[in-house]
């Protein structure tokens, strides 16, 4: 629960400021992370769950993990939301691509780190 509660507050922050950068819209802003990160607390939870038994080889894992969570999920659920909200295809495609292709980096380096120290206290 706590590794899904620091990544949340990580991707709020991350998502507000893509989104600013492309909308200059505070209703929008507000928006479209709020209602991307309500979704998300779930929607991860569940995908660690989901992977938690896996047997797979731990360096494929995250990889793995990281393109089912990131690409497939976010680009379905945040380019939903961002059109939603917007009605702007183009803001649509800047505000997802953007936001996924970093969040997967960062993605990769979260799990990483909290996988290598176990289950980190904080």
């Amino acid at each position: 629960m706590c590794k899904s509660i620091v990544w949340r507050i990580i991707g709020v922050i991350w998502l507000a400021s893509i989104t600013w950068i492309f909308t200059r819209s505070w209703i929008q802003v507000s928006a479209i992370t709020f209602i991307h990160h309500a979704t998300f607390l779930v929607v991860f939870y569940l995908h660690e769950r989901a992977w938690a038994e896996s047997k797979m080889r731990p360096k494929l894992k995250y990889a793995v993990k990281a393109i089912t969570y990131e690409i497939v999920l976010g680009n379905i659920i945040l380019g939903l939301i961002t059109y939603a909200v917007t009605r702007n295809p183009y803001h649509m495609t800047l505000v997802t691509g953007v936001y996924i292709q970093s969040k997967l980096i960062l993605y990769y380096i979260y799990d990483w780190l909290w996988s290598r120290n176990g289950d980190v206290r904080i």
